[in-house]
């Protein structure tokens, strides 16, 4: 098996060191390296052959999900394992549904995190909640700003929160929380 180039990308600092030993350790990459901010990240993606991209849900000046989005844009064609404080199974469900390779819960023991990246890097998926893959299909697509709504719903965002952030009037907060639930 041909060793890959993975960027970690967390706004801890200590995260990534975390994650890069934990990837040394298992001896299934290439180059490691680390960016705690988008603007790092993106220039890393753009200057190296980057198969592997661990990310975070909630970075501190962008969101997770978005940037993903955002590289997919732009060509990025690796494989994505985010790796996020949250636990909600909704989040899960939104890594999966964004073409994702995988989710694990920074809460998990650090062999969950392990066993996503030995499946990944081999070719499969690793979403722990085994609920996904049926729910996901069952359920309608969301627009993306439909996504941003939930996302800030099961942050526990008031409507006013969510609207000021998404720069939206409160009712369409409302209308967007309507046909999300």
């Amino acid at each position: 098996m041909n060793k890959m180039n993975c960027l970690i990308f967390d706004d801890h600092p200590l995260v990534c060191v975390a994650i890069k030993s934990l990837l040394k350790e298992l001896g299934m990459t290439n180059e490691v390296f680390t960016a705690t901010s988008a603007k790092s990240a993106f220039k890393t993606l753009k200057e190296s052959n980057i198969e592997l991209l661990i990310l975070d849900v909630n970075l501190a000046d962008c969101d997770g999900f978005d940037f993903y989005k955002r590289i997919k844009s732009h060509g990025y064609e690796g494989k994505v394992i985010f790796f996020s404080a949250e636990t909600s199974q909704m989040y899960s469900q939104m890594a999966f549904r964004s073409g994702a390779d995988g989710y694990v819960c920074k809460s998990e023991n650090h062999d969950i995190l392990k066993d996503a990246i030995e499946a990944v890097v081999k070719g499969y998926t690793f979403f722990k909640f085994k609920q996904v893959a049926n729910e996901v299909r069952e359920m309608p697509q969301l627009s993306s700003r439909e996504s941003a709504v939930m996302k800030y719903l099961l942050q526990g965002k008031s409507n006013r929160d969510i609207a000021f952030v998404l720069s939206i009037s409160e009712k369409t907060v409302s209308t967007y929380k309507r046909r999300v639930l």
